[in-house]
Order: C-alpha cells, then sequence, then structure tokens
C-alpha cells in the first residue's frame, strides 16, 4: 500500500493538485510528506471501518486516488486534526475522520510508531548505519 500511496502522492503533485497549498506554505517537501501521511490515515480509516480486505485493494485505491486528488486540502485537514489529537492524547483514528464521513462503528485505534521511538535491540551485528 505504501508504495501506491506513494504514487498517487506524487501524481497529485505533477498534476499540480497540491500546488495551492504548496504556494501557501512556501515548501513542497512538507506538503508532499503532509499529504502522503493524511492520505495513509484516510486509507487506513476506510480499511478498518469498511473491513476491507486485500481484495478490495484495487476498488479502495482507485477511490482514494480520486479523493486524494479532488480534495488534498480536505485529507491534509483531517491529518491535523488527528495530530492535535495525538498532541493532547485524545487521537483517534476513527474520531480525526468523522468529521468527513459517516459514523464508524466502534473499532480498535491505531497507533503509529516513528523510527525515532524505536528501541535499539542489543543483539550483536544488528547496527542501523
Amino acid at each position: 500500500m505504501s508504495v501506491n500511496i506513494t504514487h498517487i502522492a506524487i501524481q497529485a503533485l505533477r498534476e499540480e493538485c497540491l500546488s495551492r497549498e504548496c504556494n501557501r506554505q512556501q515548501k513542497v517537501i512538507p506538503v508532499v510528506n503532509s499529504f502522503y501521511a493524511a492520505t495513509f490515515l484516510h486509507l487506513a480509516h476506510v480499511w478498518r471501518t469498511q473491513q476491507k480486505t486485500i481484495s478490495d485493494s484495487s476498488f479502495v485505491l482507485k477511490d482514494l486516488e480520486v479523493l486524494a486528488k479532488k480534495s488534498p486540502k480536505r485529507l491534509l485537514k483531517t491529518l491535523e486534526i488527528y495530530l492535535a489529537g495525538v498532541s493532547k492524547g485524545q487521537a483517534s483514528l476513527l474520531g480525526a475522520q468523522q468529521c468527513h464521513g459517516p459514523q464508524a462503528p466502534h473499532s480498535e485505534d491505531l497507533t503509529f510508531t516513528g523510527l525515532c521511538d524505536l528501541q535499539p535491540h542489543s543483539s550483536e551485528g544488528s547496527w542501523l548505519i
């Protein structure tokens, strides 16, 4: 899915779907990174709340691409709301999406771990360079 979302983000940039936001922020890479994360967040929400499986993936990705190119600002706003909740300790994958979609059934929240949050393992020879 990550490769597919990377493709969507690059296409959105090439097709100038992100130009307004890039111009507003006077930055490109941070906007594309946020757009990627927002698109992935939406995918995770759809996948969990609609109980999608691998056989649904092509349809989900097509719908996601249409939404991402049509409403990038909406996706970015959803990410902003989600991240604000994370910083307050109130983040919910479902809660961040409810303002833009139908009420989702209760489900477990996702926990995202950043690379810097990982604890190093003490195994010999397995050092990251």
